[in-house]
């Protein structure tokens, strides 16, 4: 018995009867049990599912509009309807049937001729129904299609105005030192130096991201995971962090690890651990406060970032990590929707995860798992 359903709204018992016989050991066949109201057993079957359906005289007399209209709800799938009667019951045309039925087969019935018709019509059915499919793919990948041009259409524009930004206050510093150089007192002279070193190096990370996403298509990214001393590691970007956000934030680094080091590596953590604080500073007022939290268990290391920020619309979560994608509360902020997604696929290295918590206005906690890898550390 295959998949295939039939449906017997046949009023006449004995023809029913013999129809489901005939038809129950190669399909599920659907059929009002004798002693049922057949008028309203037929118009709850109608809202079935089913692939064929064999009509009588009676059926159509009582249930003609409530056909035509599952017929109507089934476009552009084709859902086949046969009408089964006698030479005699015909008539001499059949006009007024021809928006209800597809086929006719007469009684009595052969079987080669039934089995023949029956298996026409549901190749036909089967065949809307992939062509249905292969629309309906068709038109999702369109949707996609324009979504992702939209979307990298948006990032170029991203992109350019990011790199636009250094690239002014650069020229403009250059042209103080250039100007007024020798004029300038060392304090004056470290100041501007050290804008130009933090625009240079938000260039650097900016390019270095776009970078990232095209090794990561063209599975050019590698993973070296080294010997690596967490703690000194994770106090240097915390100084890197709070020298480029002028220590406007504090951020508080709890460390409770095990031993004191571990197989990672530190080049692509460095990336996770980075975006994770500099989202985290971004997205909070000044003078609040930012736990960085790392534990190792038996197994596994986990490193928590709480914020006290803006938070992340619950909506905007299960996108989150894809690239070019922004929660629509941060567009007033710079930024190409490309670091947690590259963030995610450097944890994913590590045979990670990467998850997230929010509440609008209260503020966000990133956590990463990362399996702590058996090997000599010396």
């Amino acid at each position: 018995m295959n998949d295939r359903k039939i449906l017997l709204l046949v009023e006449h018992q004995q023809n029913r009867q013999l129809l489901a016989q005939s038809l129950e050991q190669y399909y599920q066949v659907l059929v009002p049990r004798a002693g049922e109201d057949f008028n309203l057993v037929g118009e709850q079957m109608l809202t079935q599912e089913f692939d064929l359906c064999f009509i009588d005289y009676t059926a159509i007399h009582h249930l003609r509009e409530k056909m035509l209209a599952r017929r109507e709800t089934a476009i552009p799938t084709f859902l086949p309807f046969v009408f089964l009667t006698t030479i005699q019951d015909i008539g001499i045309s059949t006009d007024h049937l021809e928006p209800l039925i597809d086929d006719i087969i007469y009684l009595p019935i052969e079987k080669v001729e039934l089995q023949t018709k029956i298996r026409v019509l549901l190749r036909s059915r089967s065949y809307s129904l992939q062509l249905q499919a292969a629309q309906k793919e068709l038109n999702q990948n369109l949707i996609k299609e324009k979504k992702l041009n939209k979307i990298k259409s948006s990032f170029v524009s991203t992109v350019s105005h990011e790199l636009r930004n250094p690239l002014n206050s650069i020229s403009g510093m250059a042209q103080i030192l250039e100007t007024y150089g020798d004029k300038l007192n060392p304090d004056k002279k470290t100041e501007v130096l050290s804008q130009l070193r933090r625009n240079v190096t938000k260039m650097t990370n900016l390019i270095d991201n776009v970078l990232i996403v095209t090794q990561k298509d063209l599975d050019k990214l590698q993973f070296n995971p080294q010997p690596l001393n967490l703690e000194i590691f994770c106090r240097g970007l915390i100084g890197e962090i709070q020298t480029a956000f002028n220590n406007k934030q504090t951020i508080n680094f709890i460390y409770q690890g095990q031993q004191e080091k571990f197989s990672l590596d530190g080049k692509l953590l460095s990336h996770v651990m980075t975006n994770l604080l500099t989202n985290a500073c971004k997205y909070s007022p000044s003078n609040s406060e930012i736990d960085f939290e790392i534990s190792s268990q038996t197994s596994e290391l986990i490193f928590r970032i709480r914020d006290r920020g803006i938070g992340i619309p619950a909506e905007d979560i299960p996108q989150l990590f894809d690239s070019f994608y922004r929660g629509r509360n941060s567009q007033s902020y710079q930024g190409t929707g490309l670091g947690l997604a590259i963030a995610k696929e450097y944890v994913e290295f590590h045979q990670g995860t990467i998850s997230v918590e929010s509440e609008l206005n209260v503020g966000t906690t990133f956590t990463v798992t990362i399996p702590i890898i058996s090997s000599s550390l010396e």
